[in-house]
């Protein structure tokens, strides 16, 4: 699982306007969520191989930092109340990985379920200790 989150990690962060990667199911979860979100244009799955679209506004990409946030060897896991607390003055995206698939931190608040942070987009550093 984690392989996964760190090869889309590596992908976005680039100025290119196209990725490929290897088909995973967890990268179409994460890739669908951040098209609904609107970092990317899209993705095709085109049989072991995923493409990427990625997204520019005004010549610079829209995803400007991105990191993992949950490692193999710590884990983190959030209650939605934690979550809300974590994110109260937040304007990126956290991705979580839920019982209900992966989505954003504001889906979790709102449906009340929590999960473990797997990456952050456009935030500012933050300390998980």
């Amino acid at each position: 699982m984690q392989h996964a989150c760190e090869m889309v990690v590596a992908l976005l962060r680039t100025k290119a306007l196209e990725q490929r990667t290897v088909y995973t199911p967890l990268s179409v979860q994460i890739l669908d969520l951040l098209t609904r979100e609107g970092y990317i244009r899209g993705f095709r799955v085109e049989g072991i191989k995923i493409r990427i679209l990625l997204k520019q506004y005004q010549g610079a990409p829209v995803i400007r930092n991105v990191r993992v946030v949950s490692k193999p060897s710590r884990d983190i896991w959030l209650l939605p109340h934690e979550l809300k607390h974590r994110t109260r003055f937040n304007t990126g995206l956290w991705i979580m990985q839920t019982p209900v698939g992966v989505i954003s931190h504001r889906d979790c608040i709102e449906m009340g379920v929590g999960g473990k942070v797997l990456f952050a987009v456009n935030n500012g550093y933050q300390h998980w200790c």
